[in-house]
């Protein structure tokens, strides 16, 4: 596929920032990938820095195709830094591509800034996203949380989950890890997961205080179509009211 069909269609929008985002500094996800459709999209957020007035991102485009290092895509509009409004405390910004190469995976690297009120640089970061990849057959795993149910045992709850594969291609030996509070209590393997099939499954671990969070693959060892919707993160209240 020609790079300027990639070059030509590339897509971009500013979105405000969430209210209640997560605390780190910096950070970039994969937000939507598609094999039909050969998309993706990446979300970045930023917050602002003690003594920091404005802060810039910027996204550079990654392929990386089967036996060879990762190629940096010359994206005219990449180049440009997207800046925030001075004293805004919380800056993301989403960025999309079209027509990405087939066999081939994509992800963004983001460089960060922080600026003080005289334009001096106080603090620079970079990121980068998970994996989009556009292979036409291959698993893309995924995993959600359902809900939670009381053990003899005081402190002690089973959490109920469902994980599965919408992709063309077998899954084997399918890690899920189960986190509580920022803690990982257990991994749990699947033997394989085949095209279409999704099973439930049941990990004890203790009652959570904060936030629960579930995740096929967690090392990312498996090849699939998209990562994005591997992980499953909820807060107590939100998995207790499930149902």
């Amino acid at each position: 596929m020609p790079r300027a069909s990639l070059i030509a269609a590339l897509v971009a929008a500013a979105l405000p920032a969430a209210a209640d985002a997560a605390p780190a500094p910096s950070s970039v996800k994969l937000v939507n990938c598609s094999v039909e459709d050969h998309e993706a999209a990446f979300y970045a957020r930023m917050q602002l820095v003690p003594g920091a007035s404005r802060m810039a991102l910027r996204f550079t485009l990654l392929e990386e195709t089967s036996g060879k290092k990762p190629e940096r895509l010359k994206v005219p509009r990449l180049r440009r830094w997207h800046s925030s409004r001075p004293g805004v405390k919380v800056f993301g910004y989403r960025q999309g591509f079209r027509n990405l190469r087939e066999n081939a995976s994509h992800r963004v690297r983001v460089d960060y800034r922080w600026y003080g009120q005289d334009g001096t640089e106080l603090l620079r970061a970079t990121r980068r996203s998970a994996r989009c990849r556009q292979f036409v057959e291959l698993p893309n795993l995924f995993a959600r949380l359902t809900g939670e149910l009381p053990t003899k045992v005081h402190g002690v709850v089973r959490y109920l989950a469902v994980v599965g594969n919408s992709g063309k291609a077998a899954a084997t030996s399918v890690p899920i890890r189960l986190t509580v509070d920022g803690t990982i209590v257990d991994t749990v393997t699947i033997a394989s997961l085949a095209p279409g099939e999704q099973r439930e499954i049941v990990i004890r671990g203790p009652e959570c205080t904060r936030l629960v969070r579930l995740e096929a693959d967690p090392e990312k060892a498996i090849a699939e179509s998209s990562e994005a919707d591997n992980p499953h993160e909820l807060d107590c209240a939100a998995l207790r009211n499930i149902g």
